[in-house]
């Protein structure tokens, strides 16, 4: 799974990465939890522009919206997303790009778990592949979206057996498009390349989900 990650960046680095204009600040975050309201890049339903906006971590489907206790998907599997009923509409046509840095997992050891920050080979940002939801305005239901996860890499399996989708630069147009064909969209549900990614242990600190702080990051 993908429970926690990391945006620590600069917005012009962002407007660069997905070729937009942004018109908001970004704040630099460490340890970012479900839940929480997080950076989407997709394509506007009505105009067809790509756009960075704000959603909640944790899809709700529209079938669950309104319903009392109902709690949204953090994250949704690659081998089931095309058809399982909570995500295979969105996964058809509401795909988004949720910018990291870097993520965590956590390896199991005898008495506790070490977490560790996994990144790309140069600490340049990324993109996860996701899903998201509209909300509804007559609850006031923010968007809400989910990231898409698959099986480990050779580099992530040591330490946990699944890992996030992260979509490469040069396939960010085809995953937005909403018409790019699912037989396509399916070829991309696929590990990253573990040769590009590095991974360290870093300080229990981060199982705190409230510690946001550039100590998350230290390795150990």
């Amino acid at each position: 799974m993908c429970g926690r990650f990391a945006l620590v960046t600069e917005k012009r680095v962002l407007e660069l990465l997905f070729e937009i204009e942004f018109y908001e600040e970004i704040e630099s975050r460490y340890n970012i939890a479900p839940s929480e309201m997080i950076l989407a890049l997709r394509r506007n339903p009505r105009s067809g522009q790509k756009e960075l906006v704000r959603m909640k971590w944790g899809l709700l489907p529209a079938w669950a919206a309104g319903k009392a206790g109902a709690e949204g998907f953090i994250n949704a599997r690659a081998e089931t997303v095309a058809v399982k009923p909570s995500f295979r509409g969105a996964f058809l046509h509401r795909r988004v790009l949720i910018p990291a840095s870097g993520f965590y997992e956590w390896r199991k050891e005898e008495k506790s778990r070490q977490p560790y920050f996994i990144h790309l080979k140069g600490g340049q940002p990324f993109a996860f592949g996701g899903l998201y939801e509209n909300g509804l305005m007559k609850e006031q239901l923010p968007e809400s979206c989910a990231i898409i996860t698959t099986a480990a890499n050779s580099l992530v399996a040591p330490i946990h057996q699944r890992m996030p989708l992260i979509i490469p630069r040069e396939l960010y147009q085809p995953w937005l498009d909403p018409g790019t064909p699912p037989e396509q969209l399916q070829m991309m549900l696929k590990p990253y390349p573990a040769e590009e990614m590095e991974a360290y242990p870093v300080s229990r600190l981060v199982n705190n989900p409230a510690f946001d702080h550039p100590d998350c990051l230290k390795k150990v």
